[in-house]
């Protein structure tokens, strides 16, 4: 029997794999099962395993530092990786180990039969001369495609230009472009809960995305890839320039089919934009800069449809200022803990900035990024929190990319902040008694000394206007208010119990003046000093 470990940080899938395998009708037997990389590496050393079963992120040790450290253990083990399409680019990482078998959540019970299978083959010995030569060409494509990404990742690098060349793109990149051809970068942008796209169905549209392209589009192309970037598919292509006017119908052709076809994302907005064309290599990056452009452009003219050579236009005169006028009122609300105020800053800087001449959609993803780190930079500086602080960042940023309008992006705007502002409000509530407790006791400890708030508040470490909020939201009184009924209280005690001057009594509890003294506990108690130890003083 061929011995099996599953390394897997989710309990749920680890469970699935093992009950998805009838084991002893493969030949093989369960041998444990790991959470993370550094368990299956004890595993493999007390169990001498033949097939590992490992996702490839996992806490600890990843899976490809597990296959690194594993082959080193026992060099003939095999491996079977089991990846979301989100990383799967990282499983070509493997291909040096000689990993080749890659399963793609979610698991499908045949493939995951198919694939043992062969791996058992391989151990035994009966693997065929043709299914070496199609796991041969199977490590070759990943490498080649692998290389062929990095296209991508050039265009996106503002110092890659130089090496936009067809001796480059063909001869290290694996292209096949020849002299002479134009090139063009298209974008499928996908728009959408947050939920429904990044779910089990995005694989999915994603290979029916790139199918459509190879049936369509890539008829009229000399080479052409493709690249999945957060929620959009991004396309180079390369194309003979008789081709240009029937490439294009064959765009919106491609465009109309997807939508009409999809049945996955009942929610998504599509949007497909097409760059410049380029009449060489070294143009693509504009190309892809007006792509780009045109999909932050569908924020203002509308998303849902077809869009090219959209004119690349200069940032709206004025936008930077809307942004730090809205960082400023953020910082005004913050002073004074008031949610309301934060929001009518967003909403007002967002009302604004919509009106402006020439504003662009980029300028308002621009402005709401600016917005929200100041905002979260003004957490920082006050030191507040709230629930999921770290993560809300990238959460922020990732929701942001799949709305398709800009009254979506404000309103987005405008809601985070209003819940992340709740949301500190009530961690307020459940830890702010701890430093108000310590500063009544302050008060009562040195009411006779001329104390301030900011005496205080430097010693708990918060900004003076934050500390008087909350110590009034805490206490109902001001600092100033509290203080004095502290010593109002002090001196109706002294007043009742001994036979001190109002001059001592003044002294004894912070003032220095006798009239204001008077004045300040006539305020309180409705008589002067005097009269009140009369009252007091009778029968004494």
């Amino acid at each position: 029997m061929l011995k099996v470990i599953i390394a897997d940080d989710e309990p749920k899938v680890a469970l699935l794999i093992q009950n998805l395998v009838d084991w002893e009708g493969l030949g093989m037997a369960l041998a444990g099962i790991a959470r993370n990389g550094e368990e299956a590496l004890e595993l493999i050393r007390q169990h001498d395993p033949d097939v590992i079963i490992t996702d490839i992120r996992m806490p600890v040790i990843g899976g490809i530092e597990l296959i690194s450290a594993a082959k080193e253990i026992k060099p003939s083990l095999e491996f079977v990786i089991i990846s979301g399409y989100k990383h799967f680019d990282y499983a070509h990482s493997a291909i040096k180990f000689g990993v080749s078998d890659y399963l793609l959540k979610p698991i499908n019970q045949d493939e995951l039969a198919s694939t043992l299978e062969k791996v058992k083959g391989r151990i035994l010995g009966y693997a065929t001369i043709q299914s070496e030569h199609e796991r041969v060409r199977q490590i070759e494509s990943d490498m080649k495609r692998s290389k062929r990404l990095e296209l991508f990742s050039l265009l996106m690098d503002p110092g890659g230009r130089p090496l936009l060349t067809t001796e480059n793109l063909n001869g290290n990149l694996s292209y096949s472009f020849p002299k002479g051809c134009c090139y063009r970068f298209v974008i499928f942008k996908i728009d959408g809960p947050a939920g429904e796209i990044y779910s089990e169905g995005l694989p999915v549209f994603t290979e029916k995305i790139r199918e459509a392209f190879h049936k369509t589009v890539m008829p009229l192309c000399d080479d052409m890839e493709m690249e999945f970037i957060f929620s959009g598919a991004n396309f180079v292509l390369g194309f003979p320039p008789e081709n240009k006017h029937a490439l294009r119908d064959a765009l919106r052709d491609v465009f109309d089919d997807i939508r009409v076809q999809n049945n996955i994302f009942p929610s998504a907005v599509f949007t497909m934009v097409a760059g410049s064309i380029a009449e060489g290599p070294a143009g693509l990056m504009d190309s892809w800069l007006s792509a780009e452009w045109s999909v932050y452009e569908r924020l203002l003219i509308g998303a849902g449809s077809f869009y090219e050579n959209l004119p690349v236009r200069e940032s709206a005169r004025g936008a930077a200022s809307i942004g730090r006028a809205a960082s400023k009122g953020l910082e005004q609300a913050m002073d004074v803990m008031d949610p309301d105020a934060a929001d009518r800053a967003a909403k007002e800087a967002s009302a604004s900035l919509s009106k402006l001449d020439g504003l662009t959609g980029k300028d308002v993803l621009h402005f709401a990024k600016t917005v929200y780190d100041a905002w979260l930079i003004l957490c920082q500086r006050y030191d507040v929190t709230f629930p999921g602080a770290e993560k809300l960042r990238a959460e922020f940023v990732r929701e942001l990319d799949l709305l398709s309008s800009a009254s979506d992006v404000y309103a987005m705007l405008r809601r985070t902040i209003r819940e992340s502002f709740s949301s500190i409000l009530e961690n307020i509530d459940e830890v702010s008694g701890r430093p108000v407790t310590r500063a009544k006791q302050y008060i009562k400890d040195r009411y006779s000394e001329n104390i301030s708030i900011g005496d205080i508040a430097d010693q708990e470490g918060f900004n003076v206007s934050y500390f008087s909020t909350l110590f009034k939201k805490e206490t109902g009184q001001t600092f100033s208010e509290y203080l004095t009924g502290v010593r109002m209280d002090e001196a109706k005690r002294l007043l009742k119990e001994t036979n001190l001057s109002i001059a001592q009594i003044c002294r004894s509890v912070g003032y220095s003046d006798v009239k204001h003294f008077t004045a300040v506990f006539r305020k309180s108690s409705g008589v002067k000093p005097s009269e009140y130890r009369k009252l007091y003083s009778w029968g004494r």
